[in-house]
């Protein structure tokens, strides 16, 4: 798969790039003064997509294969230098006086059922389907820069308006930035300023 001219691979144990994550890459906008961090980077689209452009560029993720998986899509594109790769459980392995001006995060958004996959780490966001979102934006705020914009994938599947909520409750206006309807959900891309 090349998106962008971008050449990736994606480890079967990874959640491939999809919908979300295209939507989330279309409605980013960086530039060459940019810092960006990516929250659970998967097989590292974005991320490589930032490295091309932003002056720094931190990618993270919980899951050790696709941190894996990132330097390898890393270095296939002749990136790894532009970008450093980081197993973190969302902001944790982060330094706390970090500051970026451009956040993303295509988190599991999906709410829990009775059906389990083995991609239910990178689907599954909580009982409603927020609660990593929540967690996360209650963190985010103090590593963005005063100018800066944090970008999150919503689903219609969960509480949108819990999301929103939570953005409001940790300093940040919103704003919604691209919308895509699929035939089972609408997706949504929030953007949040300081």
């Amino acid at each position: 798969m090349k998106p962008n001219g971008i050449e990736l691979v994606t480890d079967s144990e990874v959640y491939p790039p999809s919908d979300d994550t295209y939507l989330l890459l279309d409605a980013i906008e960086l530039g060459p003064s940019d810092s960006f961090l990516e929250i659970g980077c998967g097989s590292g689209l974005l991320s490589v997509a930032a490295a091309r452009t932003s002056r720094r560029v931190v990618a993270t993720d919980i899951s050790l294969e696709a941190v894996r998986n990132t330097r390898e899509n890393l270095i296939r594109n002749s990136l790894d230098h532009r970008c450093s790769v980081i197993q973190s459980d969302l902001l944790s392995a982060i330094d706390p006086n970090s500051k970026f001006s451009i956040i993303a995060f295509n988190p599991p958004y999906l709410p829990k059922d009775e059906h389990t996959s083995d991609m239910d780490r990178a689907l599954v966001g909580g009982t409603v389907g927020v609660e990593m979102t929540e967690r996360f934006l209650s963190e985010v705020s103090s590593y963005l820069e005063s100018q800066g914009s944090v970008y999150v994938v919503a689903s219609s599947l969960a509480d949108l308006e819990r999301v929103e909520a939570a953005m409001l409750k940790n300093g940040l206006r919103v704003e919604r930035t691209a919308t895509k309807r699929l035939f089972f959900e609408i997706l949504q891309v929030l953007r949040g300023t300081p």
